[in-house]
C-alpha cells in the first residue's frame, strides 16, 4: 500500500566550484560593405541628425545632448552596447527589435570615432575595426514617436489638438544621481506646462528609470523626441478594468450554514480588488482587517461584488462542498484591500492611476493588517497589454515580489477573452483563446501567473431553462482564457491554470455562467439573504491558486516563498485533452503553461514518490556554480530495472527587475539548471555545462543529459522552471549530481550590485508509479545528501 503524506526530504549541503557559461560563438557574418561608401553614408546621417537637433531656448531647460536612433542588420543587437561610450557619457538607453536608441550628453564624437576607423584602420588580423559593430548599422537618424513607445503608437496615431495620459520613462531611478533626477523632474513639469496643464506630474520611482504620469497635448508628445531627450520611453497610461468583462452570476438565496474558525496558524491571502464585504457571515470569522487605496473611496465596503466573490475562493477552497454538508470550515484567513474603484462611483474615466504605486501601497497595508502572519497576495485586476512587453505595472509587481531578495509570494491573474470575442460556435474551440494575449502585469516574471483550464461539463443551466451542451471537453483549456502571444525570449506565461469555468454556446451566443458550469463562492448582496453566488474566469482561478499556496505555506512554515513556488508548480501535470488540443509543444505552453497543480501532491511525499527540496543562494556575479548530489539507491531502482518512472525538476527563484531595454537585460541575475544524464559521470556533466571543467579543451563532449519533455531553452527563460521526463527505472539508477548555475544580467554593470545573491529553490521527484517500489523508505535508509569532495 502506498503511504501518502510523508515529509519532503530535504537536501541540507550544496558544494560550490568556479563556473564560466560555454557560450556559443559569437562570429556571425557581416553584411557585405564597402567600407568608404558604408562609413561615408553613416557620417552624413549622424551630421544630419546633428543638425537636427533643437536650439536649447526650445527645449526642456535642463536637457542635455540628444537621442540618436540606430536600425541594425541580423546581430546588431547583440553589438548596439558598443554604440555607447563612457569617456563622452553617450549611453545606449533602449534596445529592440534591432533598433538602438543613444542618448549623448555632448556630442556624438565617440561615435563618430568609431565609424572612421572602421573605414580608415584594420585590425592585426586586417578586417576593419569595430566592423563588428558599424558594418551592422543599417542607418542613423532622428528617433521618433514610434521609437519611443516601442512601436505602441506613432505621430500618425495623435490627433496634435487633442491631450493623452501617457507614461514618461525618464532617465534617473533610485540608483541615479539625485540631482541629474530633479532636473529631470523639473523638465517633466516643463513638457506638462506647454501643454497648460498645470501641477506637478506623479512619478514613480524604478532601480534605473522614473516614470511619471503627465497629461501631453498631440502636439507635444509629436514633438517629444527633440523637447527632451531624457525621455527614454513614452506608453499610453492603461486603463485598468476587472479581467473578466462579463457580469457575474445571479445570487442565490439559502439557509445559512455554520461556519468554524480557521485554524491558528493559518496563512492569509491578501485579495486586491473592488473591496470585500466584511459583514458577510462566511467571511467575517476569517477576516483580520480591510482597507482601500483608492483616493475618494476610503473604505472598503464592496458595492460592485468581483472583491467578495474572490474572497469566498481564497477562504474557502471547498465551499461548494462546504455548503452542502452544511459547515464551512475556512483554510485561510483573509485581508480585503480596494485597489480599483467601484465603476462609476470612483476617479473620473479620464484620470488614470499609476497602478505599480498604488499596488505597492496596497501590499505594504495588507501586510500591516496581516500582522506576522504570512501572506499570499492574490491580483485578479488587469490592463490590455497587446505588445506583450513589460509594463510599468509588472515591472512593480516584480519589484513587490523580488522583496529585497527575501521574496514575496503574488499571484496574478492572466486574463480572458473579452465578451464579444468568446466562442459561439463549437468548431472555434481552443482557437479563438490563442489570439488574446495575458493582460498586465501578468507578464512579471516573478508573479504566479496564472490561467484557466475546465473541470466542469456536461449539462449546464442559467436559473430559466437549459443550456446546450458544454463546449470544452473536460480537462481543456477554460473558453475564457487568454494565452500568452509568444514574444521571443520571455518566460512561460501562464505558470499554471486553475478552474476557470465552462460555456455552452447556442443559438449564436456564448451563453457563459451556466450554473454547473462556474463556480460558487460567497456574494456581496449577503444582507438580502443572498449569501452565495457564481463566478467564472480567471479571477476566481488566481484567488483559488492563492488559496493553495497559503494552505502550503501553513503546512511548511519553514520554508521561503521561492521554496513554495517550486512545490507548487512542481506538483502541474497536463491532461490527456491538453495533449490533444495543443499538440505543438509551444503551443500547449502558452496555453496552459506547467498546467494544473495538485496541492495534494505539492504537501509532501509518498512512498513511490520522494521529493526532495534544497533551498540556496548564488550570486551571479561570483562566478560560481553549485553541485547537489540527488541520492537514488542503485539496488532498488536496479530490481525494477524496467519499470517507468517519472523524473521531475522545478526551480524557482525571484530576480531584481530594471525598466532599461538596453540590452534586453531584465533580470538583475539569472539561474538555471542542468541534471547528469543517464550515460554521463558527474566529470561530463561538469565539462557539458562549465568552460573550466574542460582542462584546456573547448570540447564538451557529446551531450548524454535527459531528453527532457520541455527543454532547457524553453524552460530556461523564466524564473520557475519546470520538466520532466518519462523513463525506465535503470536509466536512473545511482546518484545523480544537479547543477545550479548563474547567467549574468544587469547587476554585472554596477560595482553597487554586482555582488547581489539570488535566493533559490529546487524539487526534485522520482515517480515509480508502483506501489511495490518504496522508494522512499530506501532512501531514507541510506540517505547522504551532501556531496563528497
Amino acid at each position: 500500500m502506498i503511504r501518502t503524506g510523508l515529509p519532503l526530504i530535504r537536501v541540507t549541503r550544496a558544494v560550490e566550484e568556479r563556473f564560466q557559461a560555454p557560450g556559443g560563438s559569437s562570429k556571425k557574418t557581416l553584411p557585405p560593405r564597402t567600407r568608404e561608401q558604408h562609413a561615408a553614408r553613416l557620417l552624413r546621417e549622424l551630421d544630419a541628425v546633428q543638425q537636427a537637433r533643437r536650439p536649447q531656448e526650445d527645449r526642456a531647460p535642463h536637457s542635455e545632448g540628444q537621442l540618436i536612433a540606430a536600425t541594425g542588420t541580423t546581430g546588431f543587437a547583440d553589438q548596439a552596447h558598443s554604440l555607447g561610450d563612457k569617456n563622452s557619457d553617450a549611453i545606449v538607453v533602449a534596445v529592440d527589435q534591432g533598433q538602438a536608441l543613444l542618448h549623448v550628453h555632448t556630442d556624438a564624437r565617440a561615435l563618430r570615432k568609431k565609424v572612421e576607423r572602421y573605414r580608415d584602420e584594420d585590425t592585426k588580423s586586417g578586417a576593419p575595426k569595430h566592423a563588428a559593430l558599424v558594418a551592422r548599422i543599417e542607418d542613423l537618424r532622428v528617433p521618433t514617436l514610434a521609437d519611443l513607445s516601442l512601436r505602441e503608437f506613432s505621430e500618425d496615431d495623435i490627433d496634435p489638438g487633442q491631450s493623452y495620459w501617457v507614461e514618461l520613462w525618464t532617465r534617473g531611478g533610485r540608483l541615479d544621481d539625485g540631482e541629474d533626477r530633479a532636473r529631470v523632474r523639473e523638465d517633466i513639469h516643463w513638457l506638462a506646462d506647454l501643454g497648460g496643464f498645470r501641477g506637478m506630474p506623479r512619478q514613480y520611482e524604478g532601480v534605473e528609470r522614473d516614470i511619471f504620469l503627465a497629461r501631453l497635448t498631440g502636439d507635444v508628445l509629436a514633438e517629444l523626441p527633440g523637447l527632451m531627450p531624457e525621455v527614454y520611453e513614452v506608453h499610453f497610461a492603461p486603463r485598468v478594468r476587472l479581467v473578466e468583462t462579463l457580469l457575474q452570476g445571479e445570487a442565490k438565496a439559502a439557509p445559512p450554514v455554520g461556519v468554524e474558525p480557521p485554524p491558528e496558524d493559518a496563512a492569509v491571502v491578501a485579495v486586491y480588488d473592488t473591496g470585500t464585504s466584511a459583514h458577510h457571515p462566511y467571511l467575517r470569522p476569517a477576516l483580520l482587517g480591510t482597507g482601500s487605496v483608492v483616493p475618494g473611496e476610503p473604505d472598503a465596503a464592496d458595492r460592485h461584488g468581483h472583491g467578495t466573490e474572490m474572497a469566498g475562493i481564497a477562504v474557502y477552497p471547498d465551499y461548494l462542498q462546504g455548503v452542502a454538508q452544511g459547515v464551512l470550515r475556512p483554510q485561510n484567513r483573509l485581508v480585503g484591500m480596494r485597489l480599483i474603484p467601484t465603476p462609476g462611483g470612483g476617479p473620473a474615466d479620464d484620470e488614470p492611476e499609476f497602478w505599480a504605486e498604488r499596488t505597492e501601497a496596497a501590499v505594504t497595508e495588507a501586510e500591516d493588517l496581516a500582522d506576522e502572519a504570512r501572506v499570499v497576495h492574490s491580483l485578479s485586476v488587469g490592463a490590455d497589454n497587446d505588445s506583450g512587453l513589460r509594463t510599468a505595472w509588472s515591472i512593480g509587481v516584480d519589484q513587490l515580489a523580488w522583496n529585497s531578495g527575501r521574496g514575496r509570494l503574488m499571484v496574478v491573474a492572466a486574463g480572458n477573452l473579452p465578451d464579444n470575442m468568446l466562442a459561439t460556435e463549437r468548431e472555434d474551440d481552443p482557437v479563438a483563446n490563442l489570439g488574446q494575449p495575458i493582460c498586465q502585469p501578468a507578464q512579471a516574471w516573478n508573479a504566479l501567473t496564472v490561467g484557466g483550464f475546465t473541470a466542469l461539463g456536461g449539462a449546464a443551466a442559467n436559473g430559466k431553462g437549459p443550456y446546450p451542451e458544454a463546449l470544452a471537453p473536460v480537462g481543456g483549456l477554460s473558453p475564457y482564457a487568454s494565452t500568452d502571444v509568444g514574444v521571443a525570449g520571455r518566460p512561460i506565461k501562464p505558470d499554471i491554470v486553475k478552474e476557470a469555468g465552462n460555456t455552452a454556446p447556442g443559438g449564436g451566443l456564448p451563453n457563459a455562467g451556466g450554473e454547473h458550469l462556474s463556480l460558487w463562492t460567497t456574494s456581496h448582496r449577503h444582507t438580502r439573504g443572498e449569501l452565495s453566488t457564481q463566478t467564472w474566469a480567471t479571477s476566481p482561478a488566481a484567488a483559488s491558486a492563492a488559496a493553495d499556496l497559503a494552505v502550503l505555506a501553513r503546512k511548511h512554515p519553514d520554508l521561503g516563498p521561492a521554496a513554495l513556488r517550486a512545490l507548487y508548480v512542481h506538483s502541474a501535470q497536463w491532461t490527456p485533452v491538453m495533449w490533444k488540443q495543443f499538440t505543438d509543444r509551444k503551443d500547449r505552453l502558452r496555453a496552459v503553461g506547467y498546467s494544473v497543480p495538485d496541492l495534494r501532491a505539492a504537501s509532501g511525499a509518498d512512498s513511490n514518490r520522494p521529493v526532495f527540496v534544497y533551498e540556496g543562494h548564488l550570486a551571479p556575479g561570483g562566478r560560481q556554480a553549485q553541485m547537489l548530489r540527488i541520492p537514488l539507491p542503485d539496488h532498488i531502482i536496479s530490481d525494477h530495472a524496467d519499470s517507468p518512472v517519472r523524473l521531475a525538476i522545478t526551480l524557482a527563484y525571484f530576480i531584481e527587475p530594471t525598466e532599461a531595454m538596453a540590452g534586453r537585460q531584465y533580470a538583475g541575475g539569472r539561474l538555471r539548471w542542468e541534471m547528469q544524464g543517464p550515460t554521463e559521470n558527474e566529470l561530463q556533466l561538469r565539462r557539458r555545462i562549465n568552460k573550466l571543467a574542460r582542462s584546456g579543451t573547448s570540447e564538451a563532449g557529446p551531450s548524454s543529459g535527459y531528453t527532457w519533455t520541455i527543454g532547457s531553452q524553453a524552460r530556461g527563460r523564466g524564473t520557475l522552471q519546470h520538466d520532466y521526463v518519462e523513463l525506465n527505472a535503470s536509466e536512473l539508477a545511482g546518484d545523480r549530481l544537479l547543477a545550479v548555475f548563474p547567467i549574468l544580467g544587469w547587476w554585472e554593470q554596477r560595482e553597487s550590485t554586482k555582488n547581489l545573491e539570488i535566493p533559490y529553490a529546487i524539487v526534485v521527484s522520482v515517480d515509480s508509479y508502483s506501489e511495490d517500489i518504496d522508494l522512499y523508505a530506501a532512501i531514507q535508509a541510506s540517505i547522504a545528501t551532501n556531496i563528497e569532495t
